[in-house]
Parts: C-alpha cells; sequence; structure tokens
C-alpha cells in the first residue's frame, strides 16, 4: 500500500490517557462512537513527557487540519482508516519532540524579544511579498489572531536558539569544506536575476464568481495593450494599487515557492496566471528583469557555510533528540 507522508504546519502540546483507542486509532466506521465519547475523552491525558502532559484534546487539535484533508481524499475505507492511524501517530511524536525541546528551553532560561520576534515577522513578510495588511487578513482566513502567530513565531525562535546552543555551537565547518562545496556548483554561484514585479488583487468580498469575472476582464484589457499599473490602479484591492501594484525588487531564492513557481520562465512584459490566494484572487506582472553579476568563493563563503551548517544541524540534531528521548520518561497510553 502507497505510504502517505504527514506534513504537519504548526504543532502544539500533549500528554497521558484511558480509553483512548476510541478516538486516537479510531477510523470513519467509528465516527459514532467517536462523536458520542468526545465530552468524555476531550481531556484524557494520551501521553506523559517527564514533569508535563499531552492532553487528547491538543493531540485532536494539532492533527484536526491533517484529518480533514484525509478525509477530503475519497480513499477505500482501509486505507483511510491506515492514513489517519498514520496522522495520529505521527502527530503524536512531534508533539512529544516539541515537548522535550521546549523542556530543554525552559532549563536554560533562553528568552527572545518582542523586537526580535518583529523583525522576524517582517522578514516573513518581505519574502512572501506581503504587507502587514495582507499577512492579518491570511491569518484571519485561517482563524489564527495576531497573537497567536505572534507566540508561535517565538516557539520556533526559542527552539531554534536551543539547537543553537546544544547543536549548532560545536559544529566547525573548515575552508575544505566550503571550497569543495564551491567547485561542486560552480552554476549556482552564477549570476542572479532581480525581479521587479507588480501585482493585482481581488478580493472576493463580492463572491467569487463576481472576482473571477473581474479578473478575466482585466487579462483581456492587458491583451488588448493595456498597461499594467493602470489597471492595478483602476481595479485592484491590495494596498499596493495607489502605486502602480508595484512591490519592489526580489530574487526568486527569496520569493515563496508558489510565487517563484508562478513566475518561472516568465519574461519582463509577461503576466502569471490567475492565482487563488487566502487575499483573494491575484496576478503578477514582471516589470523587468535585471542581472547582478556571479559570485567569487569569498563572496559565496556565508551562503555556502549556512547551507552546510543546515545540513550537519539537522543530522545532529536528530542523534541529539534521539539521546535526549532515552533519558526522559516518556509515557504513552493507547
Amino acid at each position: 500500500m502507497r505510504r502517505w507522508k504527514l506534513n504537519p504546519r504548526r504543532i502544539k502540546p500533549f500528554g497521558l490517557g484511558v480509553a483512548v483507542v476510541l478516538l486516537y486509532f479510531a477510523g470513519p466506521g467509528m465516527a459514532a462512537i467517536g462523536a458520542a465519547q468526545e465530552s468524555v475523552l476531550v481531556n484524557r491525558i494520551v501521553a506523559e513527557v517527564n514533569e508535563d502532559i499531552i492532553t487528547l484534546y491538543e493531540l485532536n487539535q494539532a492533527a484536526a487540519p491533517f484529518i480533514r484533508r484525509v478525509r477530503t481524499m475519497g480513499r477505500p475505507l482501509s486505507e483511510e482508516r491506515e492514513m489517519l492511524y498514520e496522522v495520529r501517530e505521527k502527530m503524536l511524536n512531534k508533539l512529544i519532540d516539541d515537548k522535550l525541546t521546549d523542556q530543554e528551553v525552559r532549563r536554560y532560561n533562553i528568552s527572545i524579544s518582542e523586537e526580535a520576534i518583529d523583525n522576524a515577522i517582517e522578514e516573513i513578510k518581505k519574502r512572501s511579498l506581503m504587507t502587514d495588511q495582507q499577512l492579518r487578513a491570511g491569518l484571519n482566513q485561517e482563524g489564527i489572531t495576531i497573537d497567536e502567530y505572534r507566540q508561535e513565531i517565538k516557539t520556533k525562535m526559542l527552539r531554534t536558539r536551543l539547537v543553537n546552543r546544544q547543536v549548532k555551537s560545536k559544529i566547525v565547518i573548515t575552508d575544505e569544506d566550503i571550497r569543495a562545496v564551491y567547485e561542486q556548483n560552480k552554476a549556482d554561484y552564477g549570476g542572479e536575476e532581480l525581479y521587479r514585479l507588480r501585482q493585482i488583487i481581488i478580493s472576493p468580498a463580492g463572491g467569487q464568481l463576481e472576482a473571477q469575472q473581474k479578473m478575466e476582464m482585466i487579462l483581456i484589457e492587458l491583451e488588448e495593450g493595456a498597461a499594467f499599473a493602470d489597471l492595478a490602479r483602476t481595479y485592484s484591492d491590495g494596498p499596493t494599487a495607489g502605486d502602480g501594484g508595484l512591490l519592489g525588487e526580489f530574487k526568486l531564492a527569496d520569493m515563496a515557492d508558489v510565487i517563484r513557481s508562478a513566475l518561472k520562465g516568465l519574461k519582463a512584459g509577461e503576466h502569471t496566471s490567475i492565482m487563488e490566494t487566502s487575499l483573494g484572487l491575484q496576478l503578477f506582472y514582471v516589470d523587468d528583469i535585471r542581472f547582478i553579476a556571479g559570485k567569487t568563493l569569498e563572496q559565496a563563503r556565508s551562503d555556502i557555510e549556512g547551507k552546510l551548517y543546515d545540513q550537519i544541524v539537522n543530522r545532529k540534531f536528530a542523534a541529539w533528540l534521539t539521546e535526549l528521548r532515552e533519558r526522559s520518561h516518556i509515557k504513552i497510553i493507547r
């Protein structure tokens, strides 16, 4: 049977419980029983992690988005049950790892300033080509408050600092390591292109059909020779409409994956297809592309060192986490 990989977006803590099999391992065939028992089991403990616990409620909350996704796939009942089991199993293990990591953060009194969180969010907005208004609108679509989002960013940053302390600070990258990577990947350190982008956003506030029709009308006007900037000023619901939808210059590597994929192969004066996002329908336009000269070994040194660190850190962090599990008290109730 084909294996299904879990790719969790957000993870929360967990604990130990009794008769949890009704919800923890239940497939669709147990839905009625699960619904009837949910009020009884929702605060049961499903795992103990040293002095902390993980509750069934926390596990269900963390797994819910992935369970919904599985149930919309229309797979055969036996395959769906296996996928649901795997989701909860992997989510539970991920929650245990997060709980252990958070305990180590507290043990070493690691902290993050509000300013550091602000800076991290600004960097996220920059890479995703989003304004503060767009970020908040996107979070609202997902049912997340800005305070919850800040807490999520803070948690990730605290864990990163722990990794730096326990793992990254013990890694040494030599000049020979850096030179070897540069020689093996010279093509990656050639020239880079900067994309000057504009965008049009059509809000679905008046209905999805109306937004789609409006965007299609914009495409027709573009094909007839209308300037993208003028159309952005006239029709766009985005915050950059007054500037003709101008976003600025960006490297492809600094863009979000979905935007980078949409722009792939486009030349100056061309636009993407209509994209559905949490902000509504979006259209990106390549205003200009300019080339930046390639990097020498010294210019590429910092980038190569960062990539080598990431590769080694991932391996060492996995080993450190395994050792941490072995010396911790972890009890799971099936």
